[in-house]
């Protein structure tokens, strides 16, 4: 048989899908099934197989239904190398592609996608991707005189039925306990979890239903007396909770910061998500986590709006993948890429702020005003070139981004000088605001938006879906700095403010109402209660 003159019969390719599908391309679902095998008391030879032949049966169905002439082609070998890559991330990184992870695939711009970009991956896609798609390119699909194409269609297909009840029969009990105790596994199978999250965020993205605008915040206003009030919000990326000194971790993360005074640091933070297409727009939003979506943020006014009709004056700017909508209605830059020598063209390191922010704290003189600054922080896989040779602090690190070849010191020591150099990155900020305290009652306020995952349990970077998601993923960093004159300003009293970044549990959702309290905000749709800061104003 001629290399370039493959022949197969329709009905034997989608079983040979099912064998290819099943034990390569589904790689991350048969070692999570291998490490319940090895956790089970009793494990019979038969139910091992029945898992097997479950899986064969059940992808076998699946492909038969889309097995039709002139489609099955060039769909079988699209959903060949799209699986290829989804295999490559869920072995090598843990990730899950629901919806949210798609909406943050779809929003991530293309020099931060390129950090993604390794040896590892070129291999791994041209060997489990490319190679197949090409073979089944070349080969002529057979189908018979149609009524025996349907009637051997229909065979194949009862047969697989006819498995997938046998084993029913005699396994459900130990398929249903399985299933029930590890939900995650059906968001592991390949191609079907992801084809139905990619379904999700096309459906809620495009063909949503309109959603009348709501304007929330119509009465905001600030008192008269209220003025010179700056504050510079942090927006961080990747940042966890656990690897911060300030929080208990015993290593040196926050030397800058540790010894500053009026620094807090609240240990009790969750994020609304796992991804910053998810968190960012979530934590400005006036939705808690439970409440928010997509389509809902898109018609609603957030804080930065309701900020906006108060009178206080507000510029963004960015050095990630974008606001996410929150700087839909105000002022948002991002930085110059060619910032040398902070940047390569593509990416800057968030020091490149400093170049322009002295300018952009004069244009707020005499006015109440809010600095968002969105860092790049700890963004992975490529930790490293998120800080310069000079802050390598902590070694041996990881110098390329395929982490999961590199040692687990390796990778949390680069990414705990990621958190050493966002930590330079808050003092440089603190000290510019003690510069300018002349003018202005200032306040440093950082948070992150979601955590990280280094290898713990096996998982890699972030973006499960919340419900299955480790703390490393959704614990995450809030520190906040007062001038003095702020502190009065507010009427804080420190001590409370200690007490309570200890004991306190917060989240995302205080954000919103906590930036009104902060600038004196008065409007009705601020909640005291969600105002992380209110329980420690001392009444005036």
């Amino acid at each position: 048989m001629s290399f370039l003159k493959l022949k197969i019969n329709s009905t034997i390719l989608t079983i040979i899908l099912a064998f290819y599908f099943t034990f390569i391309l589904n790689m991350t679902l048969m070692r999570h099934i291998y490490n319940i095998f090895l956790d089970m008391d009793h494990l019979g030879f038969m139910f091992v197989l029945s898992v097997i032949f479950f899986f064969l049966a059940a992808l076998n169905i699946i492909f038969l239904l889309f097995s039709i002439k002139y489609i099955e082609k060039p769909l079988f070998i699209l959903v060949i190398i799209l699986s290829s890559f989804i295999n490559y991330a869920m072995y090598n990184y843990g990730i899950i592609f629901n919806a949210d992870m798609f909406t943050n695939i779809f929003e991530t711009n293309v020099a931060e996608s390129h950090s993604y970009l390794n040896l590892t991956l070129v291999i791994w896609i041209f060997l489990s991707g490319i190679v197949p798609a090409f073979l089944l390119l070349k080969t002529e699909i057979i189908h018979y005189e149609w009524k025996k194409d349907i009637l051997v269609k229909i065979g194949s297909l009862l047969v697989s039925i006819a498995i997938i009840g046998i084993i029913a029969i005699f396994f459900y009990k130990d398929f249903a306990s399985i299933g029930r105790n590890n939900r995650i596994l059906a968001k592991e199978i390949i191609p079907t979890y992801y084809i139905s999250g990619l379904y999700k965020y096309i459906r809620n993205t495009y063909f949503h239903k309109d959603i009348p605008y709501n304007f929330i915040g119509e009465d905001a206003v600030v008192p008269d007396n209220v003025k010179n009030n700056l504050m510079i919000v942090v927006v961080g990326e990747t940042a966890r909770s656990m690897n911060y000194e300030l929080n208990g971790y015993d290593r040196p993360t926050n030397a800058y910061t540790r010894n500053i005074e009026n620094i807090t640091s609240f240990q009790k933070v969750t994020s609304c998500g796992t991804a910053t297409a998810i968190s960012v727009p979530c934590m400005f939003s006036m939705m808690n986590r439970e409440d928010y979506s997509r389509a809902k943020f898109k018609n609603q006014d957030n804080v930065a709006d309701i900020l906006k009709r108060a009178g206080i004056e507000q510029l963004w700017v960015d050095n990630n993948s974008s606001c996410k909508g929150v700087c839909r209605n105000i002022k948002n830059i991002s930085v110059p890429r060619d910032t040398a020598p902070y940047c390569d063209g593509k990416v800057c390191k968030d020091e490149v702020f400093f170049k322009y922010l002295q300018s952009q704290i004069n244009d707020m003189k005499g006015k109440n005003g809010i600095i968002y600054l969105h860092i790049m922080g700890s963004h992975g896989p490529t930790y490293y070139k998120r800080y310069f040779e000079k802050d390598r602090f902590f070694k041996p690190d990881c110098q390329r981004s395929d982490i999961q070849n590199c040692t687990d010191e390796e990778i949390v020591n680069t990414y705990d000088n990621t958190i050493l150099y966002t930590d330079k990155f808050l003092a440089h900020v603190i000290d510019i605001l003690k510069e300018n305290d002349k003018d202005f009652n200032s306040l440093m306020f950082y948070i992150s938006d979601h955590g990280e995952s280094l290898g713990e349990n096996g998982l890699y970077l972030h973006g499960m879906p919340y419900m299955f998601a480790p703390e490393q993923q959704t614990k995450i960093p809030l520190i906040t700095w007062f001038s003095d004159k702020m502190i009065k300003e507010q009427g804080i009293d420190m001590d409370c403010l200690k007490k309570l970044s200890q004991q306190k549990e917060i989240s995302h959702d205080n954000l919103s109402h906590s930036l009104l309290g902060l600038m004196h905000v008065k409007t009705n749709a601020y909640k005291e209660d969600m105002d992380i800061f209110a329980a420690c104003r001392k009444e005036k």
